[in-house]
């Protein structure tokens, strides 16, 4: 992602335990997944890393990818869609689905 020492230095600052990660297993795997599953360019996923640098620690397939379909699959949005709104609230990833997203949709929806 080409991190300038700076930006290097804000990421460890937010998140220290990513000194303990294996970059191979944990941070690579993520990102690079991350990456193709969302059609990403590499300046795109430096932006979403450098406002969410949590997303460093998470499992893709456990956590990210999971979170991400089930508000596709309830908002029913294209691939597209998907990844402008992960663009513009990369925190989506690390809301839980069931706990916060959905509830507020549904409150929204009742209430318009």
């Amino acid at each position: 992602l080409k991190l300038s020492d700076d930006e290097l230095r804000k990421i460890v600052l937010r998140l220290p335990a990513i000194v303990g990660l294996n970059f191979d297993k944990n941070i690579k795997s993520t990102l690079d997944s991350m990456q193709i599953y969302l059609n990403l360019s590499n300046d795109e996923l430096r932006k979403i890393v450098l406002r969410l640098p949590g997303i460093i620690g998470k499992s893709f397939d456990d956590n990210i990818k999971l979170n991400l379909d089930a508000v596709q699959n309830y908002l029913k949005l294209s691939d597209d869609e998907l990844r402008n709104v992960l663009l513009r609230l990369p925190s989506i990833i690390g809301y839980n689905f069931d706990d916060n997203i959905k509830p507020t949709l549904d409150a929204v929806r009742n209430y318009l």
